[in-house]
């Protein structure tokens, strides 16, 4: 196939689908998802004439005929694999999602307050709250995945937290996709409502291990009122025959502060979009990323910051691996508005070639049209210092031994930056298994 017919495939299947997997969708959500569809099929796929998809080869993507009902039991055990990873589940609640359907079998939640609600999306759909700002903070036009999300979506989290209510446990959401027979595909959409004052740790966690290719397709939807703080982490670790989309957009209302951390592994693509807009003043966001390529694989990281009033704060910080002829794609942009007075914003992205055949490709953008503001940017890309490495190798090291020390060094910093106990230990577990992996020995 190609793009113009992996669109119409998805126009065609939505009727048979709809009658089979949405018998229980209210009639409001029928609208959403049939005017998205027909936006859909309007637009079609993102190509590399659009510029923020310009380095995202989605080829092999229309290439594979993904089944749009896969199986609702995981073949695995899912505590036990976290646990193997050094995630103490005892000390966080587990919600877990097998092929884009909940598994409360497989899952673990012990809510904090009555107040407090931890729900599957699908049942909690006559919520007040979130039928108010489910098309709210990310519409579908003009992305395509995002409008293909919204026709299509299964199920997924629905968080929702109080004026002044806290979650003392982390929140850790697993998205399991499992098959044997055919490909299949999942989609996702979260939605995270965070009142005044009301503060939560929220890890998104995606991984397979299937004998077929597999597509996840996944929006979060971010609210932080005033004074709210929500702790986010992202990791990709899919499988890889995996495709891998996915958004998280917030809007931020006064002294509220957002920490995104995306953790890229996995997945034959995958690509991962942040986007925040600062609404009210003193509101303030952190923006980490590490993204840790090989082989043919592509990982692809977007971010939008959007200061849209005075006195904002935002610090991004992404890094990259590349080996192999892996591509890395860095496209950040931060939109400081004229009323935006007094915004303090910070942008790096650093990238490591371990091989002559990696590609990385930045691209950070500022666009000020204030002019009290302190702003800067900065990207670099580059092969491992020589000199550093002779260093090293003076010390007794050998060369392998001192590749080893300082890509870890480079990447470890990133992991280094996370406060949270429960997620710091497993992410230095993940990146030294890739190091392993990648370049023999323990770093």
């Amino acid at each position: 196939m190609n793009a113009l017919e992996a669109k119409n495939t998805y126009f065609s299947q939505f009727s048979d689908w709809e009658k089979t997997a949405l018998t229980k969708d209210p009639f409001w959500i029928r609208e959403t998802r049939e005017k998205a569809l027909a936006y859909f099929q309007e637009t079609g796929f993102p190509t590399s004439r659009d510029e923020t998809w310009k380095y995202t080869n989605l080829d092999p993507l229309f290439q594979i005929p993904f089944a749009l009902n896969g199986d609702r039991i995981s073949k695995e055990a899912v505590l036990p694999e976290l646990n193997s990873l050094g995630f103490e589940t005892a000390k966080a609640n587990v919600m877990v999602f097998v092929n884009g359907h909940f598994s409360k079998a497989l899952s673990g939640v012990s809510e904090p307050s009555p107040k407090v609600k931890i729900r599957s999306l699908i049942e909690s759909l006559s919520d007040g709250p979130l039928k108010k700002h489910f098309s709210h903070i990310l519409p579908f036009e003009n992305r395509p995945f995002v409008a293909l999300n919204y026709a299509y979506f299964t199920d997924g989290l629905f968080l929702h937290v109080p004026a002044g209510e806290r979650l003392e446990k982390p929140l850790h959401v697993v998205y399991v996709s499992t098959n044997s027979g055919q490909p299949t595909q999942s989609h996702v959409r979260n939605l995270l409502l965070m009142e005044e004052d009301a503060r939560a740790s929220v890890i998104e966690h995606y991984w397979g291990n299937n004998l077929k290719p597999y597509f996840t397709n996944t929006v979060t939807k971010v609210s932080l009122d005033k004074g709210a703080v929500l702790d986010h982490a992202k990791i990709q670790q899919e499988s890889p025959l995996s495709f891998h989309i996915g958004t998280l957009a917030a809007r931020q209302n006064e002294g509220s502060r957002l920490v995104s951390r995306v953790f890229s592994i996995g997945g034959a693509l995958g690509r991962s979009e942040v986007e925040t807009v600062l609404v009210e003043r003193k509101a303030e966001c952190v923006l980490d990323g590490l993204y840790l390529a090989r082989g043919h694989q592509q990982l692809d990281h977007r971010t939008f910051i959007d200061h849209l009033s005075p006195s904002c704060v935002s610090e991004e910080t992404y890094k990259g691996v590349a080996d192999g002829e892996s591509v890395g794609i860095f496209d950040g942009r931060i939109l400081v508005r004229e009323n935006a007075q007094k915004t303090d914003a910070r942008q790096s992205n650093k990238n490591l070639e371990l091989s002559n055949k990696a590609r990385i490709y930045s691209k950070p953008q500022l666009q000020i049209y204030a002019n009290d503001v302190k702003c800067t940017h900065g990207s670099a890309t580059g092969q491992l210092d020589e000199e550093a490495l002779f260093y090293l190798q003076s010390r007794g090291l050998g060369r392998e031994e001192a590749k080893r020390t300082l890509v870890y060094a480079f990447a470890g910093e990133m992991v280094e930056r996370v406060a949270d106990g429960y997620l710091k230990a497993p992410l230095q577990t993940m990146v030294k298994k890739w190091m392993e992996e990648k370049m023999g020995g323990k770093p």
